[in-house]
């Protein structure tokens, strides 16, 4: 059983990651994002300070594997002290070299790269490409996978645009292979943001190989790449998918791309010539056919669901629709209204709450209405199928927003689920001289997913991570009460306190000398960190006493007492639940809802055409019998049976007009 379990494990090692980048215009404050929750079961979430250098004339840069993303991802103490020897891993697999520059910059670094001190902030998101490159490590020649690209552009450059030539040329010249294997995972997109206010999005794919040096475009066909900026007042989302379509190679202020695209396309075999050329169509399979994940079920809304979920809160009068068809979705939209910081950060933690697809309603949700669901496994793969795919999920690893094009550009660090987490500021200014990269390196630079403990040192911290994620999974006990009556109301009060905090910290900044002012906001975010991971632990002690068994204990309201919590009657209902349960029973789909479920809950479904029966009208249509009534054992048996064939709902239908904003604390932050 332990290396059935290893192996299917292992068989799910794709890290499917959203990225949202919102350009100036559409903001309050004229700032611009770029994003990235990455959805990584294993990787290491530590925040690290990579300080500026001086390099020798002549040196060399190293190229490490970045696909190894467990921690520690990288050992190279030379690159950051953060970077020891540990959990057994000594040391890091190294593919190559190129030129080393002069100098290079400080930058804060995760799994990724996040954000350069001067203002520079990428986001990454993998996406399926047809051209497929092959790593040195496995007996290839191609040297640069994503993250490596990211992280030399924030040493090397200061603007988006210098940093997609930067990527692309080095692509091209050394060879690009995607983090995840074949098609699936041989294509990325990078958003990018810079102190300038542009917003871009970018896409790489593996080349088009030729040994002969006479080939056209020798020296140049390793990856193919392209760029669009995102226009002004406008939003755009990549899920996993290529998201530029047509491509004007002659307009250099919008588009940015590798000088032989359209003649490489072609002889690939990708692209004909004729008309213009799209590059989601000719470098991406259809994802309504292709299995994103290998050896699993194509899953055609796994990426367009994520882009819909997004839009509908930026520009729900676009009036777009959720469809599994990608190339229904423009590039961008332009939202709505002008979004605030903490809209941006609530986009990334709904379930799809109040629509059809509401993920904390329906079979999977189970009986505490968790929005959360388990990924891959060998059910996956008996029993083909699809279920919602939300921005915030179990296994995301962070959520970075980076935000630019203002006077002090913040990195907003999430650990763990966004749902149940409160982004910090690490602010650009802080890797200056002054602020010389300090933050609060023990909790959100320290610690792996691969060690826990509940005992600390004296006057220590566990790590923010640990904090969040103890949370996340703590609320799977009872999760709508849990997220309801706690969870989200301390999410929305302590984000605000976080919004607040740090534009004072930047106002408090002002007028002082470059050096002071780092070490103000240095000092400042380092302040808010620890500030945000002692509240979470301290709401985790609480809830471990809170919902410990499963009942409702010692509240605030009444200190000295144990409430029941139980089974919701609605999923009682559902199962047609009775006095035979004392045996096991097997349930089947069934074409209407529990009629127990919320009123609210019922009034949406039923907006949405779903067939509702009142709880009068399902007691007089009940099958269930009264044991008391007499009925033979025969009869109970055959009407137990099929009350429970009838009862449980495969229910993810949901209407758009379900609990009034004004009464949920946690839907109804705007500001």
């Amino acid at each position: 059983a332990a290396c059935l379990l290893a192996s299917v494990v292992q068989g799910f090692d794709v890290d499917g990651c959203t990225s949202v980048v919102v350009s100036a215009g559409a903001t309050v404050d004229g700032s611009a994002f770029a994003s990235h929750a990455n959805d990584c079961a294993d990787c290491d979430w530590r925040v690290v300070y990579v300080p500026a250098k001086d390099h020798e004339k002549g040196s060399k840069r190293i190229v490490y594997d970045a696909v190894w993303s467990q921690y520690p991802r990288l050992v190279d103490t030379s690159r950051s002290k953060q970077y020891a020897a540990g959990a057994g891993i000594n040391s890091s697999k190294i593919l190559g070299s190129i030129p080393q520059v002069e100098h290079t910059y400080a930058l804060w670094e995760a799994s990724y790269g996040l954000m350069n001190e001067h203002g520079l902030g990428l986001g990454e998101s993998t996406c399926p490409a047809f051209l497929v490159g092959k790593s040195v490590a496995d007996g290839g020649n191609d040297l640069f996978s994503i993250g490596n690209l990211m992280n030399i552009a924030l040493e090397r450059c200061k603007t988006a645009r210098c940093a997609i030539k930067l990527m692309g040329e080095l692509g091209s010249k050394y060879g690009f292979y995607g983090e995840d294997p074949g098609i699936a995972g041989g294509g990325e997109a990078v958003s990018l943001v810079d102190k300038t206010g542009e917003a871009w999005v970018f896409h790489i794919s593996g080349g088009v190989p030729n040994d002969d040096p006479a080939a056209p475009w020798a020296g140049q066909r390793g990856a193919l790449w392209v760029a669009q900026r995102v226009p002004e007042g406008h939003v755009a989302v990549i899920a996993n998918s290529n998201i530029i379509r047509r491509v004007d190679v002659h307009d250099s202020e919008n588009f940015l791309a590798h000088p032989g695209l359209l003649e490489l396309v072609q002889e690939a075999g990708l692209w004909d010539g004729t008309g213009p050329f799209d590059w989601q169509l000719a470098l991406q399979p259809d994802l309504g056919t292709f299995s994103y994940f290998p050896g699993l079920a194509p899953i055609p809304m796994y990426s367009t669901l994520r882009m819909w979920g997004i839009y509908r809160q930026a520009a729900p009068n676009a009036g777009l629709k959720a469809t599994p068809v990608l190339n229904d979705f423009p590039f961008s939209v332009p939202v709505d209204k002008k979004v605030t910081t903490l809209e941006v950060m609530q986009w990334f933690r709904t379930h799809y709450e109040g629509t059809e697809f509401d993920m904390r309603l329906g079979s999977l949700a189970g009986p505490w209405q968790t929005p959360n669901r388990a990924e891959g496994g060998q059910g996956a793969k008996t029993m083909p199928g699809q279920f919602a795919r939300a921005t915030s999920i179990p296994r995301t690893s962070y959520t970075v927003l980076l935000q630019s094009g203002i006077s002090h550009p913040i990195a907003w660090f999430a650990p763990d689920a966004s749902a149940s987490s409160v982004f910090v500021p690490f602010f650009s200014a802080a890797l200056s001289e002054g602020g010389d990269g300090n933050f609060d390196l023990e909790s959100y630079g320290t610690g792996s997913m691969k060690s826990f403990s509940f005992i600390t040192k004296p006057d220590g911290m566990a790590p923010a991570w640990w904090a969040h994620d103890f949370v996340a999974n703590w609320m799977d006990l009872s999760y709508q009460n849990m997220s309801e009556t706690y969870v989200y109301p301390a999410v929305q009060r302590v984000q605000r306190r976080v919004v607040e905090e740090a534009a004072a910290a930047i106002k408090e900044s002002a007028g002082k000398s470059t050096p002071e002012s780092a070490a103000t906001l240095a000092t400042a975010q380092s302040r808010i960190q620890r500030g945000v991971v002692t509240e979470w632990w301290q709401m985790a002690e609480m809830l471990i006493v809170r919902y410990n068994d499963q009942f409702f204990n010692f509240g605030e309201s009444a200190p000295q007492s144990v409430a029941s919590i139980g089974y919701p009657s609605f999923w009682l209902e559902m199962i047609g639940y009775n006095q035979e349960f004392y045996r096991p029973h097997w349930l089947q789909p069934a074409y209407q809802p529990p009629s127990l479920l919320p009123v609210q809950d019922l009034q949406a479904l039923a907006a949405h055409g779903t067939d509702i029966q009142t709880p009068e009208e399902a007691q007089a249509t009940s099958v269930v019998p009264d044991l008391r009534s007499g009925w033979t054992a025969s009869a109970v048996a055959a009407a137990c049976v099929l009350s429970a064939g009838l009862g449980h709902v495969i229910g993810y239908r949901r209407g758009s007009s379900v609990r009034a904003h004004a009464e949920d604390d946690y839907r109804k932050l705007t500001a």
